[in-house]
């Protein structure tokens, strides 16, 4: 069985423009500095190889900073089936995994959403390790968890502490 991989991305920095509702704030300076940087460390340490999807947050900051990130990443990339998905902009763990699940019989499964929702995930899914620590310690905006697991995504999904947290970062412009 081959493994899956399940990468939880949180926007870049966003800005606070006055009279802008929360979904359609938009990234900041830093953010947009950023998140090219998100798209150099994707490409470098996640294969997009086999089966791939990205499901982005419906937020404007979600799907600034995907464009943005998309500029860093490789050949690889080209032709990963991007969407957006309205289900992940302030969605609770459990919401989180019907959209992971939508996505079929994936190898890797690409998130771009926001927080509680992501660390909480890292939170439930995730065995605990050093790894999993710093992430639960703070996942500030740009940061990026990589969580793997040899189990099918039905099972995975189901239980509690089912995957490893293989990879956590915070990369910056």
């Amino acid at each position: 069985m081959s493994e899956r991989h399940l990468v939880l991305v949180r926007h870049a920095k966003s800005d606070y423009p006055a009279g802008t509702a929360d979904h359609d704030r938009p990234l900041n300076e830093r953010g947009r500095r950023d998140a090219p940087v998100l798209g150099r460390w994707l490409d470098q340490h996640v294969d997009p190889a086999g089966a791939t999807r990205v499901a982005v947050s419906s937020a404007e900051r979600t799907r600034q900073t995907w464009a943005a990130l998309a500029e860093g990443l490789g050949d690889a990339w080209t032709g990963v089936p991007v969407f957006t998905d309205e289900r992940i902009y302030e969605a609770s763990p459990a919401a989180l995994r019907e959209v992971i699940l939508d996505q079929g019989s994936v190898d890797t499964v690409v998130l771009v959403g926001h927080s509680p929702g992501l660390p909480q995930l890292v939170a439930e899914l995730g065995r605990p390790s050093a790894m999993r620590s710093e992430a639960l310690e703070k996942f500030p905006t740009s940061a990026i968890a990589v969580l793997s697991t040899e189990l099918p995504w039905t099972e995975a999904l189901s239980g509690v502490g089912t995957f490893d947290v293989s990879s956590f970062a915070i990369p910056r412009g």
